[in-house]
């Protein structure tokens, strides 16, 4: 289902509603080290990120509306959070450096493995793999949506279990490595229609900086997307 014309209210009702589910999704185990914090931090994530969304990219759910995957334009991926919603976030000081660190480090990643001349978008999905049917057939959608608009799709995770479901769905590994100092392994892959040149620039070595050295807890099943 695609989201589009969303107000306030819907905004907030969906952030409620997802919140719960995400509470050890990696990405935001990550984000927001604090599980005492966590469903909170994601219920402002998405009342900042769902408004911001909501003007131009595109934002999928299901019938519950219970899980999230947006599509998300390479150039303003990683732009400058302001507004109430952004000081929300912001008084999460180290989830909010979280956050602005790892969309950073996708937006870095992202502009390398996609062709400058493609147009691309990068795909978030915000749902744990008991919801994999439903995922599936939104990841079906985004790739519709792709290919009727010629965009490419550039989809990160820190979970091995969805690699074999994208790769399934067309998707190519481009980018593969342990996320800085973290337990998580951070892959990048790529879904476009057609064939395409590889990029001239490749990745060797990325050695992102780190913001909390600390080890992350409960997150080795990686059950999330």
């Amino acid at each position: 289902m695609l989201l589009k014309n969303l107000s306030s209210k819907e905004i907030k009702e969906i952030s409620k509603t997802v919140a719960p589910k995400l509470v050890k999704h990696p990405v935001f185990m990550f984000y927001c080290k604090n599980a005492d914090n966590r469903q909170n931090f994601i219920e402002d994530y998405f009342n900042y990120f769902l408004k911001k969304w909501n003007k131009k990219e595109i934002i999928l759910t299901n019938d519950s509306r219970d899980l999230i995957i947006s599509l998300v334009d390479i150039e303003t991926y990683h732009s400058k959070d302001k507004g109430l919603g952004a000081s929300k976030l912001k008084k999460y000081k180290n989830p909010y450096a979280n956050v602005s660190y790892h969309q950073g480090n996708v937006s870095y990643l992202a502009n390398i493995v996609a062709p400058a001349n493609i147009s691309t978008k990068i795909m978030t999905v915000y749902a744990a793999l008991k919801y994999l049917n439903e995922v599936d057939k939104l990841v079906d959608e985004a790739i519709k949506l792709a290919e009727e608009n010629d965009f490419m799709i550039v989809y990160e995770t820190f979970s091995k279990k969805s690699i074999e479901t994208m790769s399934n769905k067309g998707f190519e590994t481009a980018y593969e490595k342990q996320f800085s100092t973290t337990q998580y392994f951070e892959t990048v892959m790529t879904y476009y229609k057609n064939d395409f040149t590889t990029p001239a620039k490749l990745i060797k070595e990325f050695k992102p900086i780190t913001i909390n050295e600390e080890p992350e807890k409960d997150a080795a099943e990686y059950e999330e997307f």
